[in-house]
């Protein structure tokens, strides 16, 4: 819950406090349930640092039917790789164990840092939809966009 009341963290996304940090853990849960994946709690020493994986993005119907890759971490762990690391897994998990023919990661267009995470996973600008750049990859290898 503390990720998610980090107003740097939250920057680009919607703040939540406690009540909704407890409703997404349990839209994470459902969504386990519901399809099979879903989004992981990211360790390191010992400690959560953050989430990441796939998920539905049911937030964004401009996009569906879709698979997103997504990330959020605390702070305190930007910069040390843990975003690329763990999107590099579910990209992976995406393609070759779900057999998904395209992923794509929701980003706000001054979010730099998760811009350059998508970059590494090979994603690249597909369109944008207000503030949102939807980045995207096939399961080919070949970037869309």
């Amino acid at each position: 819950m503390e990720i998610n009341a980090d107003p740097e963290v939250m920057r680009y996304l919607r703040p939540g406090g406690r009540p909704e940090s407890l409703a997404q853990s349990q839209r994470f849960a459902a969504h386990w349930e519901e399809h099979g994946y879903g989004l992981w709690a990211l360790w390191a020493d010992g400690a959560l640092v953050g989430f990441a994986g796939l998920s539905i993005p049911y937030h964004f119907p401009a996009v569906l039917p879709a698979v997103e890759v997504g990330w959020r971490l605390r702070r305190d762990a930007w910069g040390c790789g843990y975003a690329t690391e763990a999107g590099r897994a579910a990209v992976t998990h995406g393609f070759a164990t779900l057999g998904l023919d395209e992923i794509v990661s929701l980003i706000h267009v001054d979010n730099a840092r998760s811009l350059a995470v998508a970059e590494r996973l090979g994603l690249r600008e597909r369109e944008r939809i207000g503030v949102v750049s939807v980045y995207a990859g096939t399961r080919e290898g070949r970037n869309v966009g």
